[in-house]
């Protein structure tokens, strides 16, 4: 009999990461960190008159005043009286000479401030701290998924006696023809995940993450009126090391790459792989993103969902006879500075994850009140797999009082859905 594996969360969250947004009075944002959380900055001009454009300089977003000069010069009308008037102000601001009933306007220059606050938003998809600094991301979620389904058939094989239960020998093969079942799988997890990054660089950092989940899988509804069955497993179950780095940060473009290694306990051994490009556009980003995971399973050759209570076990296998796995993805997002406290982001996906493709659609909003710490709120849900209809291989071992014996069959997959919320803490200091 296979060694069988329960591999349910091979796909671990990745870093939540970000790039600095700055937020001023003038309802500008940049897209470049400040190593200070507010400037002043002193501009002599002529007199006030509005015309503020939106400027890039130095890849973030600032109030500039535009380049133009009002200035008086001065203008001497032909006075009927060499007697001169005091002087006084008028309401626009302009010192006015009385030269009888004529006058003279004198050119002037005022000295004015601006302030900007600047804000480094760590919602950002492209975040990472910069040189000595530190960041910290807490992620909690309670992600489900379910799909109903039909067992098409089976075939029984008593593989030992209860008289020699230590010396396995196949019996005998009883073909189940008529299968009239069907029933439900449900996996949910809540999960605490910790990401906690340090800058080698102002473009490089390193990351180490630790995750506990408690995942619980149950098989129900069955239409024979049977009991439902359900195993619960949780732990500190991965952990990982990695690399990442914002490569490419100018006025228009942002890239970012990063590298990981992961292990999930009793699992497997992951690697992945990922890269986003974003263009600036205002205080919006748009991006796109590939990300590629190979995962060696370190015990067994099959997974999927699996339930043992009594020592007896079923098991809905979602591939067999398999030692690596591949997932990909990729797609497009947005994120945006909506005000000078919050922050909106949202990603449409398309994954590939070695048994089935999915459609998902991701959105988050964001709070933060100060420099050092923010709240991202988020949700996704699946809007398209691939994986209803499809027809995969369930294994049941059983006991009884003449022996032991192992049912093979096929089930189908009736439909499939998939949604998960979570909230994000996120420190920089």
């Amino acid at each position: 009999m296979k060694k069988c594996t329960l591999a349910l969360v091979l796909a671990a969250v990745l870093p939540f990461a970000a790039n600095g947004y700055e937020y001023d009075a003038g309802n500008y944002y940049t897209t470049r960190p400040s190593a200070k959380p507010a400037t002043t900055k002193t501009v002599t001009t002529s007199r006030k008159t509005g015309g503020y454009k939106n400027t890039i300089q130095n890849n973030f977003y600032y109030n500039q005043p535009a380049a133009r000069t009002n200035s008086y010069s001065s203008t001497q009308r032909q006075a009927r009286s060499a007697r001169y008037q005091p002087e006084y102000y008028d309401n626009t601001d302009r010192r006015v000479t009385v030269v009888d009933d004529s006058y003279e306007e004198r050119s002037y220059k005022r000295t004015t401030k601006t302030s900007q606050i600047r804000k480094y938003f760590l919602a950002h998809p492209f975040f990472q701290p910069l040189k000595g600094r530190f960041g910290s991301v807490t992620d909690l979620s309670y992600g489900k998924s379910d799909f109903k389904l039909d067992i098409l058939n089976g075939s029984v094989t008593q593989v030992d006696t209860v008289t020699d239960p230590l010396n396995p020998a196949v019996v005998g093969t009883t073909p189940v023809t008529a299968v009239n079942l069907s029933g439900k799988a449900e996996t949910t997890q809540l999960l605490v995940k910790e990401d906690f990054s340090f800058g080698l660089s102002d473009t490089l950092a390193i990351i180490g993450m630790a995750q506990y989940d408690k995942t619980k899988v149950t098989f129900k509804d069955w239409s024979d009126n049977s009991a439902s069955n359900s195993l619960s497993d949780s732990g500190l179950n991965l952990f990982g090391i990695g690399l990442q780095s914002r490569f490419v940060d100018n006025n228009e473009w942002i890239a970012m790459a990063s590298g990981y290694y992961q292990h999930q306990k009793d699992t497997a051994n992951i690697f992945l792989g990922e890269l986003k490009v974003g263009y600036k556009i205002d205080r919006t980003t748009v991006y796109g993103l590939g990300r590629v995971w190979y995962a060696n399973l370190t015990k067994g050759d099959m997974y999927g969902a699996y339930v043992e209570e009594n020592n007896d076990w079923l098991m809905l296998t979602y591939k067999t006879d398999v030692k690596d796995i591949i997932y990909a993805e990729g797609g497009l997002g947005i994120f945006s500075v909506l005000s000078k406290d919050f922050t909106l982001n949202g990603e449409v996906i398309y994954g590939y994850y070695d048994w089935h493709n999915q459609l998902n659609v991701k959105g988050a909003i964001g709070w933060q009140p100060g420099d050092s710490f923010a709240l991202n709120l988020y949700a996704s849900t699946s809007l398209y797999d691939s994986a209803k209809d499809q027809t995969k291989k369930y294994l049941e071992y059983q006991t009884n009082s003449t022996g032991y014996y192992l049912t093979e069959g096929q089930y189908k997959i009736k439909d499939y859905n998939e949604w998960k919320v979570g909230a994000q803490v996120i420190f920089y200091f």
